[in-house]
């Protein structure tokens, strides 16, 4: 099928007749009516007939009622199958066309949405779940993801007609949230200025072919003000972007094209004209006392899967979910465990579930209830926890089947014996799972390696989002020898690296081409299939926006 002629469908208005396909299917549509039915967050899979279907989550936070409903669901349409997204979504496979509007219907009776979960609208706002209770994390910033997230949707109909491409947003302070603010399109940062909340705003951040980090645009916007700087945020991209070359669509070409200090002033007379909103109360906690809090030690001790809150006596609790897959019977029995917790789940950008507000005394029995369950704690938000894409088996755009690529990385010692790395695989560049954000990135390719084509990976080594760096892509690795060369990757290091020296730290004092050469050679003495050096496609755009220097916005 010839690919949809988005700014046709736009000026079209998206219409989408959801009568038609509950009682016809699929085979009707044209490319445009696909492309309008991913604003209802349905997108076709490779499949002919089927549908993924999208839940928005705003901030990730889920009822225990919208889980087990959203179990349901998948039992009845999915196939029992759940995805937890990068970006703290739910997400159904393999739905008949003729139950897509059934299942929109259904996620709207629990409070959910699909709208704008997918195509050129403002995906799911993202919000640190630690927010609030995190010993990095200034104040509870979940209040201002949901209202920002409410707020663009509500206006979804007329928006999505006239943006030229998708928003990326997302919420809070600790240091992982502050670098992934500058993966996003809009970050919105968490600080504390003279005891007031705030957020300093970034704007303009994505990874993929051509990728680019994040330009700041205020040092401290109020939080009575950040739902004007949101909205301003999303008018500015209408004005100043490129609606006709979806192409060249993202925030990041409209800044580039405009120039930092013109978009960023046509950002602040937007958000200057606009007025205050009514912000619900947050409390800015005082900071922690680590002798109180470490005076509390939970069953099986602290780890990464299991963390002290600010309050003593209270813990964080991440249950590790294999590359972000459940069925419904873990699903439902995960949401049972809220009740260790404030009541709710939290999704984390890991594909993980976590539980807050969990006191340290309840902490061994919600650890033995997640083992029954043939999950753990072990594991969540380590090396272990590699991030992955669906892949091939399901994603039309993707080239290589990520999840199989992945577990086989996950089973390295060699990540064993790191636990700080992040692995994050792709399956194709457009770089779902954020490979050029982690320690060791795969992008899916069809790559060229000892004279034939086939299946294999981009391998992309060393960012460090803190110092403005992604990862530099340093060779080219057949599928089924991503676990050999991983290994071989951190097993380099181990021997490289001088004390203290993170990987990004090594790369960038040794090279990547040099360090890419040293990989090839280990890899090569295991048999393994690599080549080093990046395919001229590989190659991020020369252009992208430099950063500028913060400048404050008036409240």
């Amino acid at each position: 099928m010839a690919p949809p002629n988005i700014p046709a469908a736009k000026r079209a208005g998206l219409a989408v007749d959801l009568d038609r396909l509950t009682t016809e299917g699929d085979a009707w549509l044209t490319p445009e009516d696909r492309y309008a039915l991913k604003t209802h967050g349905a997108c076709a899979q490779v499949q002919a007939g089927v549908f993924m279907v999208r839940i928005r989550v705003p901030g990730g936070r889920l009822t225990p009622e919208q889980a087990d409903g959203v179990a349901a669901l998948a039992d009845a349409h999915g196939g029992g199958w759940v995805h937890v997204t990068t970006r703290q979504n739910l997400e159904l496979h393999h739905v008949d066309a003729r139950s897509v509007q059934a299942v929109l219907r259904a996620v709207e009776a629990l409070g959910l949405t699909n709208r704008s979960a997918c195509g050129h609208t403002l995906r799911n706002v993202m919000a640190c779940p630690d927010a609030g209770v995190g010993l990095d994390e200034p104040f509870d910033c979940f209040p201002d993801a949901r209202r920002c997230s409410d707020a663009i949707v509500a206006r979804s109909a007329a928006l999505n007609c006239v943006l030229p491409s998708r928003i990326n947003m997302a919420f809070g302070g600790c240091p992982t949230c502050a670098e992934h603010a500058r993966l996003n399109d809009a970050g919105f940062e968490s600080v504390v200025v003279d005891g007031e909340a705030g957020y300093r705003v970034w704007a303009g951040g994505s990874l993929g072919i051509a990728p680019a980090l994040a330009v700041p645009l205020a040092d401290f916007v109020p939080r009575a003000r950040v739902l004007a700087a949101a909205v301003a945020l999303a008018e500015t991209f209408v004005e100043l972007g490129d609606l006709d070359n979806p192409k060249q669509g993202r925030m990041k070409f409209a800044i580039e094209a405009a120039g930092v200090e013109r978009f960023r002033s046509v950002w602040q007379a937007r958000y200057l004209a606009m007025p205050d909103d009514e912000a619900p109360p947050v409390d800015v906690p005082k900071a922690a006392d680590i002798a109180e809090i470490l005076e509390h030690v939970p069953e099986g001790g602290w780890g990464a899967g299991v963390r002290p809150q600010r309050t003593p006596g209270l813990a964080l609790v991440t249950a590790h979910v294999p590359l972000g897959d459940l069925d419904g019977r873990e699903l439902r029995a995960l949401a049972a465990l809220a009740r260790y917790g404030d009541g709710s789940l939290w999704l984390t950008r890991n594909q993980d579930v976590q539980w807050r507000d969990v006191p340290v005394v309840a902490v061994g029995a919600l650890r033995r209830s997640v083992v029954e369950l043939g999950l753990d704690v072990a594991g969540a938000d380590t090396s272990v926890d590699v991030r992955a894409c669906t892949g091939s088996a399901v994603c039309a755009l993707a080239i290589t089947d990520s999840p199989a690529s992945a577990r086989r990385a996950a089973a390295s010692e060699a990540l064993a014996r790191n636990g700080a790395l992040r692995v994050n695989v792709s399956g194709c560049p457009n770089s779902c799972a954020q490979h050029q954000a982690a320690d060791i990135g795969l992008a899916g390719a069809k790559v060229r390696i000892g004279g034939r084509t086939r299946l294999g990976y981009t391998v992309f080594v060393g960012a460090d989002i803190a110092a403005g760096r992604v990862g530099e892509a340093v060779g080219r690795v057949a599928d089924e020898d991503v676990a050999t060369v991983v290994s071989g990757i951190v097993g380099s290091w181990e021997v490289l690296r001088r004390p203290g020296e993170r990987l990004p730290e090594t790369i960038e004092r040794l090279g990547a081409e040099t360090f890419g050469g040293h990989v090839a050679a280990i890899s090569q003495s295991l048999g393994a299939n690599f080549v080093p050096g990046a395919d001229e496609s590989d190659a991020p755009a020369a252009s992208d926006a430099p950063l500028a220097a913060p400048t404050p916005v008036p409240a």
